[in-house]
């Protein structure tokens, strides 16, 4: 195989248990591995690699006892910046958009609050946050770019994004609405 891209991104967790039952759970990926690495200083980092199902990975660490590392951090990376939650986020692949749908619905089936489908012009995209208050997305690209998209200017969108004004609001809050305090902010609810 001659793949180019990601292999993976790694991340951190204050609560491995809690990220594990989301990621396999709520979204069903497969863990691809796991182990716990011992440093020398003394304490541990648990360690999981996700496997998104194209061979793609998302890994989390989640350290216990490890001198000079906290005890409790900003595990959604934004508030820790001050920045609103659409800044550092994780899209994920989605086929087209009845895919994109269709994963909307069994996302809240399974208990996950999830925005409804945001139309960007180019692509069709659902957001939703995990325990750890990293916002994560769907995405189904729609069209082909062609080269007026590539300069920088301001792009018209086809209209408003998500029609229902209530949707909007929600999609808003996801996106750039006040983020979980910064200490324990990895204990957030799903």
């Amino acid at each position: 195989m001659n793949r180019k891209g990601v292999h993976h991104i790694g991340l951190a967790t204050l609560d491995i248990d809690r990220t594990i039952e989301f990621y396999t759970n709520k979204l069903g990926f497969e863990i691809g591995w796991c182990d716990i690495i011992e440093p020398a200083e003394g304490g541990k980092i648990k360690h999981v690699f996700f496997d998104t199902g194209d061979g793609t990975f998302m890994a989390f660490m989640s350290p216990e006892k490890v001198p000079g590392i906290p005890n409790e951090w900003s595990t959604d990376i934004n508030s820790a910046q001050g920045l609103p939650g659409a800044f550092y986020h994780f899209a994920l692949y989605c086929e087209d958009v009845p895919a994109l749908e269709a994963k909307r619905e069994q996302l809240l089936g399974r208990g996950v609050d999830v925005t409804a489908v945001v139309d960007h012009e180019w692509c069709r995209s659902i957001y939703f946050r995990d325990p750890n208050g990293l916002l994560l997305e769907y995405c189904a690209t729609t069209r082909e770019f062609d080269d007026a998209d590539k300069e920088m200017k301001h792009h018209d969108q086809p209209g408003v994004m998500v029609a229902d004004l209530e949707e909007r609001k929600k999609v808003f809050k996801m996106l750039m609405g006040p983020q979980p305090a910064k200490a324990g902010a990895g204990r957030t609810p799903v």
